[in-house]
């Protein structure tokens, strides 16, 4: 049996996402200089990053974290037999939220009734594994803003809701896959006036697809502005009008090279603004504005 949700008050900032550069990892990453580290961790922690972190551990590090004044600007679970977390901070006391972790997909439904009768409304939902032996976290917000959140959507489901709440002025704010790679499920957050121009979203790409997606889509003037990894190592993005100054994307991380890449990135000045991971797989997208 799963663990009663543990629910912690916290503050957020919603990331928006804008165009990186595409570029993979490799074995070679996990071999970076030691002074790299060093200096990275020697800077002011602006942000940092957690990953591979059991339901326990995160929740004591939320609880450390808040009391230096970190909120959570990202957050992903993947391993629905044993969840594993993975979450980006930032410095930030402006927004009223709650975290919940380590729901069914009983649980979720019920969850998110509860804290809309409290005002919270969900701002991040994230998912991984299958049927009944799904598990999901999601962060809420107390806030007056217009959102609408969709879980177990499939493919086609996901499509025809982005384009009904487009019609209605909605753009999709959060993104996740769950299920399996034979029928991936979708959960999406959409936020009234978020963006401007109607967002469109790919899904089932292979990092090689994805790859040549990102220069045709450039050529249009479109970025990424959201990012999952699907299972079976596939990738949905949310593509919209944003500018690609300043930022760094990479794919098929794995847990050891995205920590590197974060204390790398943090070193020359980068911090996270998009954040995923399904199957041991991370992708994440690094601005430096």
């Amino acid at each position: 049996m799963r663990n009663t949700p543990r629910i912690v008050a916290v503050t957020t900032v919603l990331a928006a996402a804008t165009a990186p550069l595409l570029a993979l990892s490799s074995p070679a990453m996990a071999e970076q200089p030691a002074k790299t580290v060093q200096s990275a961790q020697n800077l002011p922690l602006n942000w940092l990053s957690l990953q591979g972190l059991t339901e326990s551990a995160h929740l004591q590090r939320i609880k450390q974290l808040l009391g230096a004044g970190y909120v959570p600007s990202a957050l992903s679970v993947t391993n629905a037999a044993n969840p594993e977390y993975t979450s980006v901070w930032v410095k930030d006391a402006t927004r009223k939220v709650n975290v919940l972790q380590d729901l069914s997909v009983t649980d979720l439904p019920k969850r998110i009734t509860e804290q809309q009768q409290l005002g919270f409304q969900p701002t991040m939902i994230t998912g991984t594994g299958a049927g009944a032996g799904a598990v999901f976290a999601a962060v809420f917000e107390k806030t007056t803003r217009k959102l609408q959140a969709k879980t177990d959507l499939t493919k086609e489901a996901l499509a025809t809701a982005n384009t009904q709440l487009s019609a209605a002025g909605y753009q999709i704010s959060s993104l996740d896959v769950y299920g399996t790679a034979e029928k991936p499920l979708y959960t999406a957050v959409w936020a009234a006036g978020a963006v401007t121009g109607t967002l469109q979203v790919t899904t089932g790409q292979t990092v090689e697809q994805r790859g040549r997606e990102l220069l045709a889509r450039a050529k249009q003037g479109l970025s990424p502005v959201a990012m999952a990894v699907e299972p079976g190592k596939l990738y949905t993005t949310v593509w919209g009008k944003a500018s690609s100054t300043g930022l760094k994307e990479y794919l098929q991380l794995s847990r050891v090279t995205y920590k590197l890449k974060s204390l790398e990135l943090k070193g020359l000045g980068y911090h996270p603004i998009v954040m995923n991971v399904e199957d041991n797989v991370y992708a994440a997208i690094w601005s430096k504005n």
